[in-house]
Protein backbone atom coordinates (compact mmCIF):
# COMPACT_ATOMS: atom_id res chain seq x y z
CA UNK A 1 0.00 0.00 0.00
CA UNK A 2 1.45 3.17 -1.04
CA UNK A 3 0.66 5.28 2.03
CA UNK A 4 2.07 8.51 1.09
CA UNK A 5 0.30 8.24 -2.45
CA UNK A 6 -2.97 8.18 -0.62
CA UNK A 7 -2.37 11.26 1.50
CA UNK A 8 -1.25 13.31 -1.61
CA UNK A 9 -4.78 12.37 -3.15
CA UNK A 10 -6.38 12.97 0.13
CA UNK A 11 -4.89 16.21 0.13
CA UNK A 12 -6.14 17.05 -3.40
CA UNK A 13 -10.04 16.32 -1.91
CA UNK A 14 -9.49 18.74 0.86
CA UNK A 15 -8.69 21.46 -1.62
CA UNK A 16 -10.84 21.27 -3.83
CA UNK A 17 -13.87 21.02 -0.60
CA UNK A 18 -12.01 24.53 0.51
CA UNK A 19 -12.24 26.04 -2.74
CA UNK A 20 -16.28 24.75 -2.69
CA UNK A 21 -16.93 26.34 0.92
CA UNK A 22 -16.60 29.60 -0.88
CA UNK A 23 -19.66 28.81 -2.59
CA UNK A 24 -21.70 28.93 -0.01
CA UNK A 25 -19.93 32.06 1.82
CA UNK A 26 -20.73 33.47 -1.17
CA UNK A 27 -24.45 33.08 -0.70
CA UNK A 28 -23.79 34.39 3.25
CA UNK A 29 -22.51 37.51 1.86
CA UNK A 30 -24.93 37.84 -0.62
CA UNK A 31 -28.09 37.52 1.64
CA UNK A 32 -27.00 39.17 4.65
CA UNK A 33 -26.08 36.59 6.90
CA UNK A 34 -23.21 38.21 8.78
CA UNK A 35 -22.84 35.64 11.37
CA UNK A 36 -21.80 32.45 9.06
CA UNK A 37 -18.34 34.54 8.07
CA UNK A 38 -16.86 33.21 10.93
CA UNK A 39 -17.41 29.57 10.69
CA UNK A 40 -16.83 29.29 6.86
CA UNK A 41 -13.67 31.41 6.70
CA UNK A 42 -12.03 29.03 9.45
CA UNK A 43 -13.51 25.98 8.12
CA UNK A 44 -11.88 27.02 4.81
CA UNK A 45 -8.65 27.62 6.14
CA UNK A 46 -8.65 24.76 8.50
CA UNK A 47 -9.55 22.41 5.04
CA UNK A 48 -7.19 23.89 3.20
CA UNK A 49 -4.25 23.85 5.34
CA UNK A 50 -4.66 20.38 6.28
CA UNK A 51 -4.92 19.76 2.39
CA UNK A 52 -2.21 21.54 1.66
CA UNK A 53 0.45 19.85 4.13
CA UNK A 54 -0.90 16.52 2.45
CA UNK A 55 -0.35 17.51 -0.86
CA UNK A 56 3.00 19.30 -0.66
CA UNK A 57 4.66 16.64 1.41
CA UNK A 58 4.06 13.60 -0.52
CA UNK A 59 2.97 15.10 -3.99
CA UNK A 60 6.75 13.47 -4.95
CA UNK A 61 5.71 10.67 -4.09
CA UNK A 62 2.75 10.03 -6.06
CA UNK A 63 2.34 7.48 -8.11
CA UNK A 64 -0.05 5.34 -10.38
CA UNK A 65 -2.37 3.88 -8.02
CA UNK A 66 -3.61 0.52 -8.01
CA UNK A 67 -6.62 -1.51 -7.16
CA UNK A 68 -6.49 -1.76 -3.51
CA UNK A 69 -5.64 1.63 -3.41
CA UNK A 70 -8.31 2.87 -5.42
CA UNK A 71 -11.04 1.67 -3.17
CA UNK A 72 -9.37 2.66 -0.24
CA UNK A 73 -8.67 6.54 -1.06
CA UNK A 74 -12.26 6.90 -2.12
CA UNK A 75 -13.64 5.09 1.21
CA UNK A 76 -11.61 7.36 3.46
CA UNK A 77 -12.07 10.14 1.23
CA UNK A 78 -15.89 10.64 1.91
CA UNK A 79 -14.89 9.76 5.95
CA UNK A 80 -12.71 12.72 5.10
CA UNK A 81 -14.88 15.04 2.95
CA UNK A 82 -17.58 14.35 5.29
CA UNK A 83 -15.85 15.48 8.49
CA UNK A 84 -14.40 18.76 6.98
CA UNK A 85 -17.87 19.43 5.75
CA UNK A 86 -18.93 19.23 9.26
CA UNK A 87 -17.26 22.29 10.90
CA UNK A 88 -18.99 24.76 9.14
CA UNK A 89 -22.43 23.12 10.97
CA UNK A 90 -20.40 22.98 13.87
CA UNK A 91 -18.75 26.18 14.03
CA UNK A 92 -21.80 28.44 13.16
CA UNK A 93 -23.42 30.31 15.96
CA UNK A 94 -26.90 29.26 14.60
CA UNK A 95 -25.42 25.56 13.69
CA UNK A 96 -25.31 22.26 14.95
CA UNK A 97 -23.06 22.42 18.36
CA UNK A 98 -22.40 18.46 19.07
CA UNK A 99 -19.97 17.30 16.34
CA UNK A 100 -21.72 13.77 16.43
CA UNK A 101 -24.83 15.54 15.26
CA UNK A 102 -22.89 17.17 12.69
CA UNK A 103 -20.88 14.70 10.84
CA UNK A 104 -24.13 12.93 11.15
CA UNK A 105 -26.04 15.73 8.88
CA UNK A 106 -23.38 16.22 6.60
CA UNK A 107 -22.55 12.61 6.21
CA UNK A 108 -26.62 12.46 5.22
CA UNK A 109 -25.81 15.26 3.06
CA UNK A 110 -22.70 13.57 0.75
CA UNK A 111 -24.11 10.03 0.95
CA UNK A 112 -27.43 11.53 -0.23
CA UNK A 113 -29.41 10.02 2.46
CA UNK A 114 -31.59 12.99 3.59
CA UNK A 115 -31.59 12.04 7.22
CA UNK A 116 -31.84 14.35 9.38
CA UNK A 117 -30.96 15.37 13.35
CA UNK A 118 -32.42 18.65 12.99
CA UNK A 119 -35.92 19.69 14.69
CA UNK A 120 -36.63 22.45 13.00
CA UNK A 121 -34.42 23.41 9.91
CA UNK A 122 -35.72 26.75 9.47
CA UNK A 123 -33.54 28.02 12.12
CA UNK A 124 -30.54 27.50 10.25
CA UNK A 125 -28.89 30.72 8.83
CA UNK A 126 -29.36 30.91 4.76
CA UNK A 127 -25.69 29.81 4.25
CA UNK A 128 -26.11 26.86 5.57
CA UNK A 129 -29.13 25.59 4.70
CA UNK A 130 -27.47 26.55 0.93
CA UNK A 131 -24.31 24.57 2.23
CA UNK A 132 -26.26 21.44 3.53
CA UNK A 133 -27.84 20.89 0.05
CA UNK A 134 -25.08 21.92 -1.50
CA UNK A 135 -23.02 18.64 -0.08
CA UNK A 136 -26.12 16.49 -1.49
CA UNK A 137 -25.60 17.87 -4.72
CA UNK A 138 -22.00 17.09 -4.48
CA UNK A 139 -22.33 13.82 -3.03
CA UNK A 140 -24.75 12.85 -6.14
CA UNK A 141 -22.70 12.91 -8.80
CA UNK A 142 -19.59 12.18 -6.63
CA UNK A 143 -17.16 14.08 -5.00
CA UNK A 144 -14.38 11.78 -6.38
CA UNK A 145 -15.92 12.33 -9.39
CA UNK A 146 -15.34 15.88 -9.77
CA UNK A 147 -11.99 16.30 -8.77
CA UNK A 148 -11.25 13.91 -11.31
CA UNK A 149 -13.07 16.18 -14.09
CA UNK A 150 -11.28 19.38 -12.85
CA UNK A 151 -7.73 17.79 -11.71
CA UNK A 152 -7.10 15.08 -14.30
CA UNK A 153 -3.82 14.41 -12.41
CA UNK A 154 -4.21 10.76 -11.21
CA UNK A 155 -3.58 9.32 -14.94
CA UNK A 156 -4.90 5.33 -15.59
CA UNK A 157 -5.19 5.07 -11.80
CA UNK A 158 -8.40 7.49 -11.89
CA UNK A 159 -9.92 5.03 -13.34
CA UNK A 160 -10.09 2.95 -10.09
CA UNK A 161 -11.50 5.67 -8.42
CA UNK A 162 -14.25 6.17 -10.51
CA UNK A 163 -15.36 2.39 -10.74
CA UNK A 164 -14.64 2.77 -7.06
CA UNK A 165 -17.00 5.52 -6.83
CA UNK A 166 -19.80 4.46 -9.62
CA UNK A 167 -22.53 3.04 -8.03
CA UNK A 168 -23.75 -0.08 -10.08
CA UNK A 169 -22.47 -3.88 -10.92
CA UNK A 170 -20.90 -2.25 -14.46
CA UNK A 171 -19.19 0.92 -14.47
CA UNK A 172 -19.80 2.01 -18.45
CA UNK A 173 -17.63 4.54 -19.51
CA UNK A 174 -19.07 7.19 -22.34
CA UNK A 175 -15.40 7.50 -23.56
CA UNK A 176 -11.90 6.09 -23.27
CA UNK A 177 -10.64 8.51 -21.53
CA UNK A 178 -12.48 8.87 -17.70
CA UNK A 179 -11.81 12.56 -17.35
CA UNK A 180 -13.61 13.39 -20.28
CA UNK A 181 -16.35 10.89 -19.07
CA UNK A 182 -16.47 12.39 -15.52
CA UNK A 183 -16.86 15.85 -17.56
CA UNK A 184 -19.82 14.73 -19.52
CA UNK A 185 -21.37 12.96 -16.37
CA UNK A 186 -21.09 16.42 -14.48
CA UNK A 187 -22.05 18.53 -17.60
CA UNK A 188 -25.44 16.79 -17.86
CA UNK A 189 -26.33 16.64 -14.34
CA UNK A 190 -25.63 20.65 -14.35
CA UNK A 191 -27.76 21.07 -16.89
CA UNK A 192 -30.12 18.91 -15.51
CA UNK A 193 -30.33 20.92 -12.21
CA UNK A 194 -30.40 24.30 -13.82
CA UNK A 195 -33.39 23.19 -15.93
CA UNK A 196 -35.32 22.53 -12.66
CA UNK A 197 -33.90 25.54 -11.12
CA UNK A 198 -35.82 27.48 -14.21
CA UNK A 199 -39.14 25.17 -14.08
CA UNK A 200 -39.29 25.68 -9.93
CA UNK A 201 -38.04 29.77 -9.72
CA UNK A 202 -41.68 31.59 -10.82
CA UNK A 203 -43.34 29.43 -8.51
CA UNK A 204 -41.27 29.51 -4.86
CA UNK A 205 -38.32 31.82 -5.88
CA UNK A 206 -35.00 31.75 -6.72
CA UNK A 207 -33.31 30.24 -3.09
CA UNK A 208 -35.87 27.49 -2.63
CA UNK A 209 -35.57 26.81 -6.34
CA UNK A 210 -31.61 26.24 -6.42
CA UNK A 211 -31.73 24.48 -2.96
CA UNK A 212 -34.58 21.90 -4.08
CA UNK A 213 -33.12 21.37 -7.20
CA UNK A 214 -29.70 20.80 -5.66
CA UNK A 215 -31.28 17.59 -3.63
CA UNK A 216 -33.72 16.47 -6.39
CA UNK A 217 -30.81 15.72 -8.67
CA UNK A 218 -28.58 14.58 -6.56
CA UNK A 219 -31.60 12.18 -4.98
CA UNK A 220 -31.01 13.63 -1.57
CA UNK A 221 -34.12 15.03 0.17
CA UNK A 222 -32.74 17.84 2.27
CA UNK A 223 -35.43 21.05 2.62
CA UNK A 224 -35.28 24.47 3.52
CA UNK A 225 -38.81 23.81 5.36
CA UNK A 226 -39.82 21.76 7.98
CA UNK A 227 -42.89 20.39 6.32
CA UNK A 228 -40.62 19.41 3.07
CA UNK A 229 -42.23 19.88 -0.17
CA UNK A 230 -45.42 19.94 1.36
CA UNK A 231 -44.87 23.39 2.59
CA UNK A 232 -45.21 24.95 -0.87
CA UNK A 233 -48.90 23.18 -1.27
CA UNK A 234 -48.57 23.11 -4.96
CA UNK A 235 -49.42 20.28 -7.55
CA UNK A 236 -47.44 22.05 -9.79
CA UNK A 237 -44.22 22.35 -7.71
CA UNK A 238 -44.89 18.62 -6.63
CA UNK A 239 -45.04 17.48 -10.79
CA UNK A 240 -41.75 19.19 -11.49
CA UNK A 241 -40.26 17.78 -8.40
CA UNK A 242 -41.63 14.35 -9.42
CA UNK A 243 -40.13 14.66 -12.51
CA UNK A 244 -36.73 15.59 -11.80
CA UNK A 245 -36.54 12.34 -9.20
CA UNK A 246 -37.67 10.13 -11.88
CA UNK A 247 -35.12 11.40 -14.45
CA UNK A 248 -32.26 11.35 -11.87
CA UNK A 249 -32.92 7.46 -11.01
CA UNK A 250 -32.19 6.55 -14.52
CA UNK A 251 -28.62 5.97 -16.21
CA UNK A 252 -26.79 9.06 -16.63
CA UNK A 253 -25.26 7.35 -19.71
CA UNK A 254 -28.78 6.66 -20.99
CA UNK A 255 -29.31 10.61 -20.84
CA UNK A 256 -26.10 11.26 -22.53
CA UNK A 257 -26.81 8.83 -25.29
CA UNK A 258 -30.48 10.26 -25.93
CA UNK A 259 -29.82 13.85 -26.11
CA UNK A 260 -26.33 14.14 -27.74
CA UNK A 261 -26.04 11.18 -29.43
CA UNK A 262 -29.40 11.21 -30.73
CA UNK A 263 -29.88 7.56 -29.53
CA UNK A 264 -33.76 7.39 -29.19
CA UNK A 265 -34.05 3.91 -28.10
CA UNK A 266 -31.91 4.53 -25.32
CA UNK A 267 -35.03 4.50 -22.45
CA UNK A 268 -35.66 1.03 -24.15
CA UNK A 269 -33.13 -0.16 -21.68
CA UNK A 270 -33.95 -3.23 -19.95
CA UNK A 271 -33.62 -1.81 -16.42
CA UNK A 272 -35.03 1.62 -17.30
CA UNK A 273 -37.83 -0.28 -18.67
CA UNK A 274 -38.61 -1.81 -15.49
CA UNK A 275 -37.57 0.91 -13.38
CA UNK A 276 -40.27 3.26 -14.96
CA UNK A 277 -42.72 0.14 -15.51
CA UNK A 278 -42.61 -0.65 -11.43
CA UNK A 279 -43.09 3.03 -10.66
CA UNK A 280 -45.85 3.66 -12.64
CA UNK A 281 -47.63 0.12 -11.55
CA UNK A 282 -46.88 1.29 -7.91
CA UNK A 283 -48.32 4.71 -8.03
CA UNK A 284 -51.74 3.44 -9.65
CA UNK A 285 -51.81 0.56 -7.35
CA UNK A 286 -51.40 3.21 -4.38
CA UNK A 287 -53.58 5.77 -5.68
CA UNK A 288 -56.51 2.74 -5.89
CA UNK A 289 -55.20 2.10 -2.33
CA UNK A 290 -56.07 5.34 -0.71
CA UNK A 291 -58.93 5.99 -2.98
CA UNK A 292 -61.09 3.33 -1.73
CA UNK A 293 -59.89 2.32 1.13
CA UNK A 294 -61.34 4.32 4.08
CA UNK A 295 -60.17 3.38 7.23
CA UNK A 296 -56.62 4.02 7.89
CA UNK A 297 -55.26 6.95 10.10
CA UNK A 298 -53.99 9.34 7.39
CA UNK A 299 -57.31 9.35 5.83
CA UNK A 300 -58.84 10.05 9.06
CA UNK A 301 -56.60 12.76 9.92
CA UNK A 302 -56.21 14.98 6.71
CA UNK A 303 -59.28 13.77 4.86
CA UNK A 304 -58.79 17.04 2.26
CA UNK A 305 -55.64 15.24 1.09
CA UNK A 306 -57.02 12.08 -0.25
CA UNK A 307 -60.57 13.53 -0.94
CA UNK A 308 -60.65 12.21 -4.74
CA UNK A 309 -58.77 10.37 -7.58
CA UNK A 310 -56.80 12.88 -8.56
CA UNK A 311 -55.65 14.02 -5.05
CA UNK A 312 -54.51 10.78 -4.01
CA UNK A 313 -53.24 9.77 -7.23
CA UNK A 314 -51.05 13.31 -7.04
CA UNK A 315 -49.93 12.35 -3.02
CA UNK A 316 -48.84 8.88 -4.45
CA UNK A 317 -47.24 9.83 -7.22
CA UNK A 318 -44.74 11.89 -5.22
CA UNK A 319 -44.36 9.18 -2.46
CA UNK A 320 -43.43 6.41 -5.06
CA UNK A 321 -41.13 8.33 -6.70
CA UNK A 322 -39.56 9.92 -3.65
CA UNK A 323 -39.05 6.75 -1.98
CA UNK A 324 -38.05 4.67 -4.93
CA UNK A 325 -35.43 6.89 -6.17
CA UNK A 326 -34.16 7.39 -2.99
CA UNK A 327 -35.20 10.95 -2.48
CA UNK A 328 -36.44 11.22 0.90
CA UNK A 329 -38.81 14.52 -0.17
CA UNK A 330 -41.51 14.34 1.86
CA UNK A 331 -46.05 15.51 1.08
CA UNK A 332 -47.76 12.98 3.14
CA UNK A 333 -47.50 11.17 5.90
CA UNK A 334 -46.99 7.34 4.15
CA UNK A 335 -46.28 5.73 7.49
CA UNK A 336 -50.03 6.06 8.41
CA UNK A 337 -50.68 4.73 5.25
CA UNK A 338 -52.41 1.09 5.02
CA UNK A 339 -49.98 -1.58 5.28
CA UNK A 340 -49.79 -2.78 2.04
CA UNK A 341 -48.80 0.49 1.00
CA UNK A 342 -46.01 0.44 3.68
CA UNK A 343 -44.71 -2.55 2.42
CA UNK A 344 -44.54 -1.83 -0.72
CA UNK A 345 -42.79 1.59 -0.41
CA UNK A 346 -40.11 -0.35 1.69
CA UNK A 347 -39.51 -2.77 -1.41
CA UNK A 348 -38.81 0.07 -3.24
CA UNK A 349 -36.11 1.82 -1.32
CA UNK A 350 -34.42 -1.67 -0.79
CA UNK A 351 -34.76 -1.85 -4.84
CA UNK A 352 -33.90 1.59 -5.72
CA UNK A 353 -33.09 3.43 -9.47
CA UNK A 354 -30.90 2.20 -11.88
CA UNK A 355 -27.19 1.58 -11.96
CA UNK A 356 -25.59 4.85 -13.03
CA UNK A 357 -27.81 7.15 -11.50
CA UNK A 358 -27.63 8.93 -8.10
CA UNK A 359 -30.37 7.09 -6.16
CA UNK A 360 -29.61 4.60 -3.98
CA UNK A 361 -30.85 0.90 -3.32
CA UNK A 362 -29.06 -2.19 -4.62
CA UNK A 363 -29.84 -1.12 -8.08
CA UNK A 364 -32.29 -2.31 -10.86
CA UNK A 365 -29.78 -4.27 -12.47
CA UNK A 366 -28.59 -6.42 -9.86
CA UNK A 367 -32.91 -7.28 -8.52
CA UNK A 368 -33.48 -7.87 -12.57
CA UNK A 369 -30.27 -10.66 -12.50
CA UNK A 370 -31.07 -11.56 -9.50
CA UNK A 371 -35.13 -12.71 -10.92
CA UNK A 372 -33.34 -13.65 -13.89
CA UNK A 373 -31.03 -16.36 -11.88
CA UNK A 374 -33.83 -17.74 -9.63
CA UNK A 375 -36.30 -18.62 -12.70
CA UNK A 376 -33.13 -20.16 -14.40
CA UNK A 377 -32.95 -21.94 -11.33
CA UNK A 378 -36.21 -23.47 -11.70
CA UNK A 379 -36.34 -24.15 -15.30
CA UNK A 380 -33.20 -25.87 -15.01
CA UNK A 381 -35.02 -27.95 -12.08
CA UNK A 382 -37.76 -29.25 -14.65
CA UNK A 383 -35.05 -29.93 -17.31
CA UNK A 384 -31.99 -30.36 -16.13
CA UNK A 385 -30.22 -31.17 -19.35
CA UNK A 386 -31.18 -27.37 -21.28
CA UNK A 387 -28.79 -24.81 -21.72
CA UNK A 388 -29.99 -21.51 -20.78
CA UNK A 389 -27.96 -18.17 -20.61
CA UNK A 390 -28.86 -15.54 -18.55
CA UNK A 391 -30.08 -12.44 -20.98
CA UNK A 392 -30.29 -8.18 -20.17
CA UNK A 393 -31.03 -5.77 -23.40
CA UNK A 394 -30.42 -8.95 -25.47
CA UNK A 395 -26.75 -9.66 -24.18
CA UNK A 396 -25.27 -12.42 -22.12
CA UNK A 397 -24.86 -11.77 -18.99
CA UNK A 398 -20.94 -13.15 -17.90
CA UNK A 399 -20.91 -15.62 -15.22
CA UNK A 400 -18.53 -13.12 -13.41
CA UNK A 401 -21.20 -10.54 -13.36
CA UNK A 402 -23.67 -12.61 -11.72
CA UNK A 403 -21.70 -13.95 -9.31
CA UNK A 404 -20.45 -10.52 -8.12
CA UNK A 405 -24.02 -9.66 -7.80
CA UNK A 406 -24.93 -12.50 -5.96
CA UNK A 407 -22.20 -11.98 -3.59
CA UNK A 408 -23.08 -8.26 -3.27
CA UNK A 409 -26.74 -9.09 -2.55
CA UNK A 410 -25.85 -11.87 -0.02
CA UNK A 411 -23.55 -9.29 1.57
CA UNK A 412 -26.29 -6.55 1.66
CA UNK A 413 -28.78 -8.84 3.44
CA UNK A 414 -26.15 -10.32 5.93
CA UNK A 415 -25.33 -6.31 6.92
CA UNK A 416 -29.12 -5.42 6.87
CA UNK A 417 -30.44 -8.27 9.15
CA UNK A 418 -27.13 -7.47 11.54
CA UNK A 419 -28.29 -4.06 11.87
CA UNK A 420 -31.74 -4.37 12.59
CA UNK A 421 -30.55 -6.25 15.46
CA UNK A 422 -28.06 -4.26 16.99
CA UNK A 423 -30.81 -0.74 16.18
CA UNK A 424 -32.92 -2.57 18.02
CA UNK A 425 -31.01 -3.24 21.23
CA UNK A 426 -29.71 0.29 20.91
CA UNK A 427 -32.79 2.38 20.61
CA UNK A 428 -34.79 -0.65 22.85
CA UNK A 429 -37.00 1.66 25.66
CA UNK A 430 -36.32 -0.55 28.42
CA UNK A 431 -32.19 -1.19 28.05
CA UNK A 432 -31.70 3.14 26.93
CA UNK A 433 -33.88 3.85 30.08
CA UNK A 434 -32.27 0.91 32.51
CA UNK A 435 -28.51 2.50 30.91
CA UNK A 436 -29.27 6.18 31.03
CA UNK A 437 -28.41 6.66 27.30
CA UNK A 438 -32.35 8.14 26.83
CA UNK A 439 -35.10 8.97 29.21
CA UNK A 440 -38.22 7.12 29.03
CA UNK A 441 -39.80 10.10 27.13
CA UNK A 442 -37.14 10.46 24.41
CA UNK A 443 -37.20 6.56 24.27
CA UNK A 444 -40.69 6.80 23.41
CA UNK A 445 -40.29 9.45 20.74
CA UNK A 446 -37.53 6.78 19.18
CA UNK A 447 -39.48 3.96 19.54
CA UNK A 448 -42.94 5.19 18.32
CA UNK A 449 -46.30 5.49 19.53
CA UNK A 450 -46.72 2.61 21.42
CA UNK A 451 -43.12 1.49 23.25
CA UNK A 452 -43.55 -2.30 21.74
CA UNK A 453 -42.86 -0.23 18.05
CA UNK A 454 -39.12 -0.14 19.19
CA UNK A 455 -38.09 -3.15 16.30
CA UNK A 456 -40.54 -1.10 13.79
CA UNK A 457 -38.34 1.44 13.83
CA UNK A 458 -34.75 0.02 14.15
CA UNK A 459 -36.30 -1.86 11.16
CA UNK A 460 -36.97 2.00 9.31
CA UNK A 461 -33.99 3.71 10.44
CA UNK A 462 -31.53 0.89 9.00
CA UNK A 463 -33.72 0.43 6.03
CA UNK A 464 -33.60 4.49 5.18
CA UNK A 465 -30.09 4.61 5.86
CA UNK A 466 -28.47 1.76 3.80
CA UNK A 467 -30.36 3.09 0.95
CA UNK A 468 -29.57 6.48 1.27
CA UNK A 469 -33.65 7.38 1.28
CA UNK A 470 -33.71 9.41 4.30
CA UNK A 471 -37.56 8.81 6.10
CA UNK A 472 -38.54 5.37 7.35
CA UNK A 473 -41.05 4.25 9.57
CA UNK A 474 -41.80 4.15 13.06
CA UNK A 475 -39.62 6.65 15.63
CA UNK A 476 -37.64 7.62 12.05
CA UNK A 477 -40.90 8.30 9.83
CA UNK A 478 -41.13 10.78 7.46
CA UNK A 479 -42.61 13.53 9.68
CA UNK A 480 -40.01 12.82 12.70
CA UNK A 481 -36.27 13.03 12.72
CA UNK A 482 -33.46 11.30 14.65
CA UNK A 483 -32.54 13.66 16.76
CA UNK A 484 -33.67 11.50 19.60
CA UNK A 485 -31.70 8.28 18.10
CA UNK A 486 -28.93 7.76 21.14
CA UNK A 487 -25.23 8.71 20.13
CA UNK A 488 -24.58 4.71 19.06
CA UNK A 489 -27.15 4.38 17.10
CA UNK A 490 -26.07 7.44 15.15
CA UNK A 491 -22.58 6.28 14.73
CA UNK A 492 -24.06 3.09 13.52
CA UNK A 493 -26.27 5.04 10.97
CA UNK A 494 -23.20 7.06 9.55
CA UNK A 495 -21.47 4.19 8.66
CA UNK A 496 -24.55 2.32 7.35
CA UNK A 497 -25.43 5.60 5.01
CA UNK A 498 -21.12 5.50 4.11
CA UNK A 499 -21.59 1.61 3.27
CA UNK A 500 -24.72 2.45 0.98
CA UNK A 501 -23.25 4.92 -1.08
CA UNK A 502 -20.16 3.26 -1.88
CA UNK A 503 -21.78 0.13 -2.40
CA UNK A 504 -20.25 -1.82 1.08
CA UNK A 505 -16.73 -3.19 -0.59
CA UNK A 506 -15.13 0.48 -0.91
CA UNK A 507 -15.99 0.53 2.98
CA UNK A 508 -15.30 -2.89 4.02
CA UNK A 509 -11.98 -2.67 2.23
CA UNK A 510 -10.34 -0.48 4.39
CA UNK A 511 -11.34 -2.40 7.43
CA UNK A 512 -9.05 -5.46 5.85
CA UNK A 513 -5.50 -6.12 6.81
CA UNK A 514 -4.21 -7.30 3.92
CA UNK A 515 -5.61 -4.33 1.52
CA UNK A 516 -2.22 -2.57 4.13
CA UNK A 517 0.55 -4.90 3.30
CA UNK A 518 3.18 -4.46 1.06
Amino acid sequence: MRVRSLLAILGLLLLVLSGVMLIPLGVSWFMGSTEDYPAFLSSIAITFTVGAVFWILNLNNLKEIRVREAFTVVGLSWVMVSFFGALPFWLSPSGIPNLLDAYFETMSGFTTTGASILKDVEVLSPGLLFWRNLTQWLGGMGFVLLTLAVMPLLGSGGVHMYRAEIPGPAKEKLTPRVTQTALYLWGLYILFTALEILMLMPAIGWFDAITHSLSTLSTGGFSTKNASIAAFDSAYVDAVVTVFMLLASINFVLHYRFLFQFQFKSFFDGECRFFIGVALTSMLFITVVLTFLTDYPAKSQHPEIYSGLGECFRVASFQVATLFSGCGFVTADFDHWPNICRVLLAVLMMIGGCAGSTSGGVKVVRFLTLMKFSLREIALLIRPQAVISLKLNGNNIEREVVSRVLGFLALWLLLFLLSVALMSFIIDPSWSSESGSLDPVEASKVSGAQEDDHLVTAFGATLATLTNVGPGFGGVGPMENYANIPAAGKALMILLMLLGRLEIYAVLVIFLPFTWRR
